[in-house]
């Protein structure tokens, strides 16, 4: 066989196991729990852990699908401030360093009263 055909194809095939073997992101919100109702007169703290995966740099902190903060850190708490009285949905994403989602999301409901 020639070896200019070889090659590229074993390239291609170590290449694609590489990827196939990378680990993806996950994103776990430890609290508040979904569904959980909070008081509208006190801050809400945001616990989460995550793992970027293989284009993963930082996450995207959502309220109500709008984008209140961006966090570097994988671990720790993030504020998302005084909630009106009603159900709100908070998200984090992972995002690439130009900013574009990799897909991987959490998200959770409360309820503000």
């Amino acid at each position: 066989m020639d070896i200019r055909i070889l090659v590229p194809l074993l390239f291609a095939f170590l290449l694609g196991v590489t990827s196939a073997q990378a680990a993806p992101g996950k994103i776990t919100i430890t609290s508040p729990a979904n569904n959980a109702t909070v008081s509208q007169n006190d801050n809400v703290e945001l616990s989460y852990e995550a793992v970027p995966g293989p284009d993963g740099d930082h996450l995207h902190l959502y309220l109500d699908d709008k984008r209140i903060d961006v966090l570097h850190p994988m671990k720790g708490k993030a504020d998302v401030g005084m909630l009106d009285p009603g159900k709100h949905r908070i998200c984090l994403s992972i995002n690439t360093r130009g900013h574009v989602a990799t897909g991987v999301e959490q998200c959770i409901d409360v309820i503000s009263k």
